[in-house]
C-alpha cells in the first residue's frame, strides 16, 4: 500500500510539473502587415516556413512597438518572418501547423495586437497529434489575404492592394508577417511551423455559363 502510494505521489508530481511547464512557455502568433518578403506561389508552399530557436534576444524585437500591452517582452523579428500571396487567389484563412515541438511548448494567438486580416483566431491539436493556430473569418474590415499583382523582379517588386492609411502606414494587403510572442520561451527552446493557406471559392465555369445564361433566358422573357 505504501509503495502504491509513492508510486501515486510521484506521478502527481511529475502531470504537475508538465502542467507548470507548459503554462509557463507561451509562443503567441497573430498576422500583421509585412514588407520585403518571401514569395508564396501555392497555399501549400513549403516556403511558408518559420523555425526559430531562442538564443538570447537574438533575432527579437521589442514587443512593445506593435502594442503597449506588451511593452518589454521579446518578440521575433517581424523582418525574419514576412511573406507575399502571389498565387493570384484571395485566402480566407491561414493555419500555422507546429510540425517541430521538441520541447512541448504551448501556443496560441496573440489577442494583444489587432489582425488585420481575419476577424477569428483559434488554436488546438490537429488529427496527427501537432498543435495549430489558425486565423480565418473575413468581412468589410478584414478582408482576408489579397493576392500580389505582380512580382516583376523578387519580393521588394511585389505590387498589390493596399488599405489606407494606418497607425502604421499603408498596409499591404497582399504582404504579410506572422507577428510571434516568444517572451516565456528560455534559452535552447526551439519550435518550427508550416504555414498553410485556404482560398475564397470561385464558382466552377460551367456554374457560372449556366446562371448567364439563366439571368439571359429571364430576361428575354420579361420582355416579352
Amino acid at each position: 500500500m505504501k509503495i502504491a502510494r509513492w508510486l501515486v505521489a510521484v506521478a502527481l508530481v511529475g502531470l504537475t510539473v508538465s502542467v507548470a511547464r507548459a503554462d509557463s512557455v507561451d509562443p503567441r502568433f497573430v498576422p500583421i502587415g509585412g514588407g520585403g518578403s518571401i514569395i508564396l506561389n501555392s497555399p501549400t508552399d513549403p516556403a511558408f516556413q518559420i523555425s526559430f530557436t531562442r538564443n538570447g534576444d537574438v533575432g527579437t524585437v521589442d514587443c512593445g512597438q506593435f502594442s503597449g500591452a506588451l511593452s518589454d517582452q521579446r518578440c521575433i523579428d517581424p523582418a525574419l518572418t514576412e511573406f507575399v500571396n502571389n498565387t493570384g487567389q484571395t485566402w480566407d484563412s491561414i493555419t500555422l501547423e507546429i510540425t517541430s515541438n521538441p520541447d512541448s511548448l504551448f501556443f496560441a494567438a496573440l489577442t494583444e495586437v489587432a489582425d488585420p486580416y481575419f476577424a477569428n483566431s483559434e488554436s488546438g491539436t490537429l488529427d496527427n497529434g501537432d498543435a495549430f493556430v489558425r486565423f480565418f473569418g473575413i468581412d468589410e474590415t478584414h478582408p482576408g489575404i489579397l493576392p500580389a499583382f505582380s512580382c516583376p523582379d523578387g519580393p521588394s517588386t511585389c505590387t498589390g492592394p493596399t488599405q489606407g492609411e494606418g497607425e502604421f502606414g499603408t498596409l499591404l494587403l497582399y504582404d504579410f508577417a506572422i507577428l510571434a510572442d516568444i517572451n516565456e520561451m528560455t534559452d535552447g527552446q526551439s519550435f518550427t511551423v508550416q504555414g498553410t493557406a485556404t482560398t475564397v471559392s470561385a464558382p466552377e465555369p460551367a456554374t457560372g455559363l449556366l446562371a448567364l445564361a439563366g439571368g439571359l433566358l429571364l430576361f428575354i422573357l420579361k420582355r416579352k
